[in-house]
């Protein structure tokens, strides 16, 4: 099918041609829109004005009817524009939003065929917008900041699409999983986690620790003998019923990759497991070697999205005692010997807008915030090589998922080993029974209205091999009977959800005064 529709109209405003394209439109005058417009009541006082939706309306269902900006439609909006400036350029952009809500796959309305070809332009080029007559990107939106908004506050949030700027495309990879690799996932469904450790003591890895310059540096390597491990964990995985599996932080190596590939040729063809993030390592000969993620389509077994990390770990003297970290006795900062990522790659699917942080690359996320929110970023995959996580203080890696609900309202995935709670110190604050390898967080609802109201599971694995389940959810304890094991984690996938058609017939609106 052809994702292309006629370039222009005949109408300007303020010197930029029009276009019949409706994602493009929207770009134009989005753009156009000043952010100041935002800052105080007065576009919650538009949105609110029942003229402005009841022209919106009118124009959304004039893009419905053809797929595109008509030019009696593009004259219309040039009228409003010129009699009410940006108050008309607002109400276009209410009308072009709910049109492009039809094109959103994580939205209900995802059936006018009048929109087909804008739905095939976004498959084909992760993009609703043309780079040949608009500048960034236009996506659609999978999820919304999970902070406590009583009312919409920013330009962004008035909006079912992300205008993504050139300057929030810097340094972001933004890919498409091929058909044959998307599992499919649809609406509110719940999508089981499993969780693996894989390590399960300091003796599972190698430490080498280099004097080099003013302090030393430090790289860890997962031994060979985890191929031994590999087999077990994915009948684990396979038999738990898990359809994403996620391991943790310094778990993989270039033979375990390839390891990792062989043993998924053997998963039954009726297996659930669809994706799986076989942690990170060494994944290069090049010196030093990035610390690299790697996620796996089940079923072909090809690799889906890679990840190095971006923000090296540094170990001070009292973690590296506290922890017993081996190459003792340990004196001053040593830094993680890795070549570090420079960008970040971003995963288009049915389950949303994916990424992966690394461990200490979600504490150090804050630079990274502002593009990751632009784009709508909904799930987030965080291998770890930390300490146990705790339910009854959260610690800098629940601190900094929580976060990224706050801000982009995603779903965070902690997936951490055993191997450190098994050899460290257990510091006194710690109660008996907290700690748990695994944490699945994201957002209650669609719209939050308690501050810190978080789903949050809380997950523990029984061995190196064995799946991590669901001992908390939030402040109570999971409970089973029969003896049946606890469930695993689960989150949901992307969402979208655009305001109801305020009129029930479709009369030409007066576009004289509005309101």
């Amino acid at each position: 099918m052809n994702d292309e529709m006629p370039r222009a109209t005949v109408h300007s405003i303020n010197g930029v041609e029009l276009t019949a394209d409706p994602a493009d439109l929207f770009v134009i005058l989005y753009d156009l829109l000043p952010e100041e417009r935002f800052r105080a009541d007065e576009a919650i006082d538009w949105l609110r004005n029942s003229t402005v939706r009841e022209k919106a309306d009118h124009i959304c269902r004039q893009v419905l009817r053809t797929g595109r900006v008509t030019e009696k439609l593009a004259g219309d909006i040039v009228h409003e524009v010129d009699n009410h400036g940006h108050l008309g350029m607002f109400t276009a952009l209410v009308g072009l939003d709910r049109a492009l809500a039809a094109a959103n796959p994580f939205n209900t309305r995802f059936d006018d065929p009048t929109m087909d070809w804008l739905r095939v332009r976004y498959i084909r080029h992760n993009r609703l917008n043309t780079p040949r007559r608009t500048t960034g990107l236009l996506l659609p939106r999978c999820a919304r900041p999970g902070k406590v908004m009583a009312e919409w506050e920013n330009k962004a949030d008035f909006f079912d699409v992300h205008r993504v700027t050139p300057d929030d495309c810097r340094r972001i990879r933004l890919t498409r999983i091929p058909a044959l690799n998307d599992p499919g996932f649809k609406g509110e469904e719940s999508i089981s986690i499993g969780a693996v450790p894989m390590l399960e003591r300091y003796t599972d890895l190698k430490f080498e620790w280099e004097k080099k310059g003013p302090g030393r540096r430090y790289r860890i390597t997962p031994s060979e003998d985890l191929g031994g491990r590999i087999g077990k964990a994915v009948r684990n995985l396979w038999e738990s019923d898990a359809e994403i599996g996620v391991l943790p932080e310094s778990t993989v190596s270039a033979p375990l990759l390839r390891d990792w590939k062989n043993v998924l040729r053997e998963l039954p063809q009726d297996s659930g497991l669809r994706w799986l993030l076989v942690g990170t390592g060494p994944l290069t000969d090049t010196n030093p070697p990035p610390n690299r993620a790697v996620l796996i389509d089940c079923r072909t077994r090809e690799v889906i999205l890679r990840q190095d990390k971006m923000a090296g770990f540094t170990v001070t003297t009292d973690l590296a005692d506290q922890w017993r970290l081996p190459g003792g006795p340990h004196q001053g900062l040593a830094r993680e010997d890795i070549n570090r990522g420079t960008e970040i790659t971003v995963l288009e699917s049915s389950l949303g807008r994916l990424a992966v942080f690394i461990c200490e690359d979600i504490k150090q996320s804050v630079r990274w915030a502002a593009q990751l929110q632009a784009l709508g970023v909904s799930h987030i995959l965080v291998p770890l090589f930390a300490a146990p996580i705790l339910r009854a203080r959260p610690q800098w890696e629940r601190q900094a998922a929580q976060r990224c609900i706050e801000e982009f309202g995603a779903w965070v995935v902690l997936s951490n080993s055993l191997a450190v709670g098994a050899e460290m110190e257990t510091p006194d604050h710690v109660e008996p029974g907290d700690g748990f390898n695994c944490v699945v967080v994201g957002p209650r609802s669609h719209k939050a209205t308690t501050y810190a109201d978080y789903d949050t599971q809380f997950c523990r694995a029984d061995s190196a091999v064995d799946v991590s389940r669901v001992h908390y959810r939030n402040d109570s304890p999971e409970t089973t009977d029969d003896g049946t094991p606890p469930p695993l984690p689960t989150l949901r996938p992307g969402w979208s959800e655009v305001e109801p058609v305020y009129t029930d017939v479709d009369d030409e609106p007066d576009w004289g005064e509005a309101g």
